[in-house]
């Protein structure tokens, strides 16, 4: 872990580096996060068009990824990496931006092609209710027009900022994500927090019931795992490894080289995606 971590004239470079200009609005990496513990959310209005804009056309000028579009690649032993963390190599400078994305047919975090032009990077937290939000108002979207098109990946990163609920929520995503049914999980846990004022604090009997709609096979397993220690140490690294990087609130998202903060609108996703995929038709 401890070599995937940029220092600080590299992290204060790549902070300069990775900029996305939305409207009258500047987002850098950990400048201006939506942290969830306590401080006021701004959410950013844009005037972008929605996924059925003209902007559509440059999605017609890429090929799309077809590796993996059925799901991670499971372990000799039928079971899924649920120790998957950090980057796909270490940060040095501000040219390894596109690290960020692990692009690993093993990944159980990840929808989308392996191969997809353009990988969403996505730092989260269960406890959340602004990545609640986007979960349900803006991903749904982003799947449909580019996941399921080959064009998008989205990978997700653990982001436990909001105290021991979330981390304990964290490992219960990745007991599930050890049965390859991380996804699954996910959206059952932000469908039943649509309608939650606040934090969820879902307990030991949530996460069951959460893992069971999600179609998780073995339910004991599940269980334990989520309540030893099996994922303590790594849910630390993924902790370390995004605050590395100058991330400390949720949600917060690389999309390809730009930094979105916060639980932004469909329009700023779009535009964005959209701009990173004119990028590779350029190339």
């Amino acid at each position: 872990m401890s070599s995937n971590k940029p220092n600080r004239p590299v992290l204060i470079a790549l902070i300069v580096v990775v900029v996305l200009v939305v409207g009258a609005g500047a987002y850098f990496f950990g400048l201006r996060s939506g942290n969830t513990r306590g401080g006021e959310h701004t959410q950013q209005a844009a005037s972008s068009k929605s996924s059925a804009s003209a902007d559509a056309q440059v999605r017609q000028k890429v090929t799309p990824g077809t590796k993996g579009l059925e799901g991670p690649k499971p372990l000799e032993d039928g079971s899924y990496n649920a120790m998957i963390v950090g980057p796909k190599a270490p940060i040095r400078s501000a040219e390894d931006v596109l690290n960020v994305h692990r692009r690993n047919p093993e990944d159980p975090f990840a929808i989308g092609a392996v191969d997809a032009p353009v990988v969403i990077s996505e730092f989260s937290d269960f406890e959340c209710p602004f990545c609640s939000r986007w979960a349900n108002e803006t991903e749904p979207a982003l799947i449909r027009d580019y996941v399921d098109q080959g064009l998008v990946r989205i990978e997700w990163n653990d982001m436990p900022v909001n105290g021991p609920a979330a981390e304990a929520a964290a490992k219960a995503g990745r007991a599930a994500a050890a049965q390859g049914k991380f996804q699954e999980f996910k959206r059952a846990w932000y469908e039943e927090t649509a309608q939650t004022q606040g934090h969820p604090n879902f307990q030991m009997e949530d996460y069951v019931r959460i893992a069971k709609k999600a179609g998780v096979p073995d339910l004991a397993q599940f269980q334990a795992q989520a309540g030893d220690g099996t994922f303590d140490e790594v849910i630390a690294q993924a902790q370390q490894y995004g605050a590395s990087i100058g991330i400390n609130g949720t949600p917060a998202f690389v999309v390809g080289e730009q930094f979105i903060s916060g639980a932004q609108p469909l329009s700023t996703f779009v535009q964005t995606i959209d701009a990173e995929l004119q990028k590779v038709a350029d190339a």
